[in-house]
């Protein structure tokens, strides 16, 4: 079982009825149905207290329901989707699996024992799969309502708490994947930071994450351009396009990632250009098919990586802690400021 610690203080937590307390700071921390509140930080776009309201509603109506009815359920919460928009998001989840098993492949073999952490765990798909492979993973997410349909699975221990403050103790994990999170963290540096703390020697840090300046649209709205606009000017022109907040998303180019990464406690990365999951291409529209085709061809040979690298949809990015237990990033690094110009 993972020791889980402090957000603030990292030191382990004591148990308490119905609760965790920290006996450094006198912290308290509920744990509902299961599922400790580790939270110390809000979500950019929902308050804790609206958080929990909305994960308290989503357990009382689907008390009896599966995965994919929890997540009906979920998804009928937010008015401003489509009935068409929730039953493909519906399906994209619930097929992730080719997605989630690259993720696994990427991480690479050899690695020290110990469990691993899905960080921004979601609804849980990659805790399936990791499942599935016999692999012990820990899920992690901001959102507790999410957290309500990933308990659905039955699979894997469950933790709310923020990226930029791991409730965990130093040296705990093997594996740190963060698929389709990072640009979404208040602080990407600072998150980094904290996944390396949390390593052990040898440990390695997967993510993935869209480029900023891919010349299709941007994934998480569907606009066209967006990363090529001054950081400033993109949440107002994806809202004048799609009536949608884009102010909690911050992608970055190949070359941001490379500075960021080199200036992390981790000193290095890969950063590669992966082929598209075929789940992913058997969903798409016939035209958008026949792209995803080229691009796992181009992406085949040294010039297409190149190129991509630049102009890509996304990215795979490893790293690895190589030190040894005793030197660890201090506490809750302040963010380098040249990260906003990435």
């Amino acid at each position: 079982m993972i020791e889980l610690a402090c957000p603030e203080c990292r030191v382990r937590l004591a148990n308490a009825e119905n609760s965790l307390r920290c006996p450094q700071c006198g912290r308290a921390f509920a744990v509902r149905e299961g599922v400790p509140d580790l939270r110390v930080l809000d979500d950019v776009y929902v308050s804790n207290d609206r958080d929990r309201a909305m994960a308290s509603q989503l357990r009382s109506i689907s008390r009896d329901g599966d995965v994919r009815e929890t997540l009906k359920v979920y998804l009928s919460l937010d008015a401003s989707l489509s009935e068409a928009q929730r039953a493909r998001q519906v399906e994209h989840i619930l097929t992730a699996n080719d997605r989630s098993a690259a993720w696994i492949e990427a991480i690479g073999s050899d690695l020290p024992a110990g469990p691993w952490l899905d960080l921004g765990c979601g609804s849980g798909s990659f805790l399936a799969v990791a499942a599935e492979r016999g692999i012990e993973v820990i899920g992690l997410d901001v959102a507790e309502r999410w957290l309500v349909v990933a308990a659905k699975r039955n699979i894997a221990s469950l933790v709310c708490g923020n990226a930029e403050r791991l409730p965990f103790l130093d040296a705990t994990f093997a594996a740190v994947i963060a698929g389709d999170v990072i640009e979404h963290v208040s602080d990407p540096v600072v998150t980094v930071a904290e996944a390396y703390r949390v390593l052990v020697p040898g440990g390695r840090l997967f993510m993935a994450t869209p480029n900023r300046f891919s010349l299709s649209p941007e994934p998480h709205v569907g606009v066209w351009g967006v990363g090529f606009l001054p950081r400033h000017l993109m949440a107002p022109y994806v809202w004048f396009m799609k009536r949608v907040d884009f102010r909690a998303i911050r992608t970055m180019g190949y070359r941001g990632w490379l500075q960021l990464m080199r200036e992390s406690p981790f000193g290095d990365a890969n950063i590669s250009v992966p082929r598209l999951p075929k789940a992913d291409l058997a969903v798409m529209p016939p035209l958008k098919r026949l792209l995803g085709h080229f691009y796992n061809g181009f992406v085949s040979i040294a010039p297409g990586r190149i190129f991509m690298r630049q102009f890509g949809p996304l990215f795979h990015i490893n790293a690895q802690r190589g030190d040894t237990p005793s030197t660890t990033p201090s506490l809750h690094p302040v963010t380098n400021s040249r990260v906003e110009q990435r």
